[in-house]
């Protein structure tokens, strides 16, 4: 009875949102013209100091559209990452929500309105890589702090006000060459990839950061995405001969090969889906590929990823910024919370939401910003936030640097080994 009387308070909470800023007894300072914010104001009024309510935090997502689904979840997060359930403690936050529409022109026109009608002090938004290269565009010419959520490289040079909370390739690759190299001991790797934007740059910056540790890149393959048997790649990785056939019609036979000589490298890297790698295991024990440590991204990290093919990777590690199974206080904390208000166990995608909206949050109910210039500096010198996705920090170039969830198949089980 008490979840399902806090599920109909969300459902009604989300409608005022949606139709409006939460009120508090603090109320916004109305929001100048709009020449303003374009530096047209009154002699030496920097845009980022003009009227703003030091407690609104915009939220662009996709509330329309066919990503509506996936606004809904992260504004879910976003609800309860600003304390509107705690019954303890009135909220001091307050959200304001836009609609993208999941169209670049309208998240840019929604960053206008949050910065131009709320005065907020700071954006998070919105979801998809053209959209939050829009807002964040248009953030930093209105000098407003914007948390992209994004996995666009980039992003945050745009400008100073640019912030990006979001797993990223280069996060992914430091954390598991660094735990291959400094705590498996290896050091002669190989890279399995798929050929395409996604699979070139992960190659690229594991190579880099295999080098810079000390390692050795012994061979790299790509395959078509549309690939299903591997059996050339693996053969040129590991340098083995390819088996043919003599004579013909009755009298046709295989050559025996000789007996397989060892791999020469340790680790093997597969930045691919776990359905991918599903069919690529079994193929590497098919070929005698044997004791190599297999590496994997964050696309992995799925329950299906042992639906059949748990003996071929045993053993396996991958990165992710959550995992559902951790031992993180604030990971275990976050879902009892979110399952209370809404029925449902929390994904990836709404924990990271909900980090990103808990710093501004923090920094809010810190009150260490009166200013969005204050606001920004206060998002660029966080460290070690201690958020369900991880430890977070933002780097010198603004992006978030986060403690990732390394995990290991380990006797059919997907298990955190930190």
């Amino acid at each position: 009875m008490q979840i399902t009387r806090m599920i109909a308070a969300a459902s009604c909470l989300t409608a005022l949102i949606l139709s409006g800023p939460l009120e508090s007894a603090d109320r916004p300072v109305p929001a100048p013209s709009p020449d303003a914010y374009h530096g047209n104001g009154p002699a030496g009024t920097p845009p980022a100091a003009v009227l703003v309510d030091r407690n609104a935090v915009g939220c662009i997502l996709p509330l329309s559209g066919r990503y509506a689904a996936y606004g809904k979840k992260a504004l879910d997060a976003a609800v309860l990452a600003a304390g509107l359930f705690d019954p303890r403690k009135p909220a001091k936050a307050k959200l304001i929500i836009e609609d993208s529409e999941g169209d670049p022109d309208a998240s840019r026109r929604a960053i206008a309105r949050l910065v131009q009608r709320d005065g907020v002090i700071c954006v998070i938004g919105p979801l998809g890589a053209v959209e939050a290269q829009t807002a964040a565009a248009e953030a930093q010419r209105l000098e407003v702090p914007i948390l992209a959520m994004t996995s666009r490289e980039g992003i945050a040079e745009i400008g100073p006000f640019v912030f990006r909370n979001f797993l990223t390739a280069r996060m992914q690759v430091r954390a598991l060459a660094g735990y291959a190299v400094q705590k498996l001991g290896l050091s002669r790797f190989a890279v399995l990839y798929p050929q395409d934007a996604y699979g070139q740059e992960m190659a690229r910056l594991f190579r880099a950061e295999v080098l810079r540790l000390g390692g050795q890149m012994h061979k790299v393959k790509a395959y078509d995405r549309m690939e299903t048997d591997f059996g050339d790649e693996i053969r040129f990785l590991t340098g083995r001969p390819v088996p043919h056939s003599i004579g013909f019609g009755k009298d046709q036979r295989t050559e025996p090969l000789p007996a397989a000589r060892p791999v020469d490298f340790d680790a093997l890297f597969i930045p691919d889906s776990f359905e991918r790698v599903q069919m690529i295991a079994p193929q590497l024990a098919f070929h005698d590929v044997k004791g190599v440590q297999l590496l994997g991204t964050s696309g992995w990290n799925s329950p299906d990823l042992l639906k059949g093919g748990a003996p071929h990777l045993e053993g396996a590690v991958f990165v992710d910024d959550y995992f559902a199974g951790g031992f993180n206080p604030e990971l275990n904390d976050f879902t009892d919370s979110f399952y209370a208000a809404f029925g449902r166990e929390p994904d990836g995608m709404e924990a990271v939401w909900f980090d990103a909206a808990a710093i501004a949050v923090s920094i809010i109910e810190n009150g260490r910003a009166e200013t969005r210039d204050q606001f920004r500096g206060r998002l660029a010198g966080m460290t070690g936030y201690p958020g369900v996705t991880g430890k977070t920090s933002f780097t010198p170039s603004r992006d978030a640097d986060k403690e990732l969830y390394l995990l290991r198949v380990q006797e059919g089980q997907i298990v955190q080994i930190r």
